[in-house]
């Protein structure tokens, strides 16, 4: 049979482990590098210094073209107030409008339905004077509801 792959049999030495190099400590290193990093320092602030002027200068631009260009909030309440009125005024205009679409129908058939009950009702008591015969003739007849 044949080792799995990764496996060892039999004494294993350890591997020698390299040592890092000591890394020095800013405090012990060149003073060279401090002579570089203010001239770093320097252009940094040049360019820091150079952009802001060129942010200034187009901030003043787009004042001189449009006064109310950085009024964001101004501008957006007054399209937010005048989305509302525009929604209020539909909404009104909806209301007014707005009929029930089957009322109408269903009204006049139950007014319809009363009717045939009322015919029904008329028709029953008919019949039922007619099968009395003569036999109530002779009294007064009274109507109560």
């Amino acid at each position: 049979k044949m080792a799995a792959p990764g496996k060892q049999y039999g004494l294993i030495f350890p591997k020698k482990v390299q040592q890092k190099g000591l890394v020095k400590h800013a405090a012990f290193m060149d003073d060279s590098d401090e002579e570089s990093s203010i001239g770093e320092s320097l252009q940094k602030e040049a360019a820091k210094k150079q952009a802001m002027k060129q942010t200034k200068l187009e901030i003043q631009r787009a004042l001189a073209e449009d006064s109310t260009v950085y009024e964001y909030d101004t501008i957006y309440e007054d399209i937010q107030q005048k989305k509302a009125e525009s929604q209020a005024s539909s909404l009104a205009g909806k209301a007014e409008k707005k009929q029930p679409k089957y009322i109408q129908n269903i009204l006049q058939a139950a007014e319809l339905r009363k009717k045939e009950q009322e015919r029904r009702m008329e028709k029953k008591i008919q019949k039922e004077r007619e099968s009395e015969g003569d036999a109530f003739q002779d009294k007064e007849a009274f109507v109560t509801a």
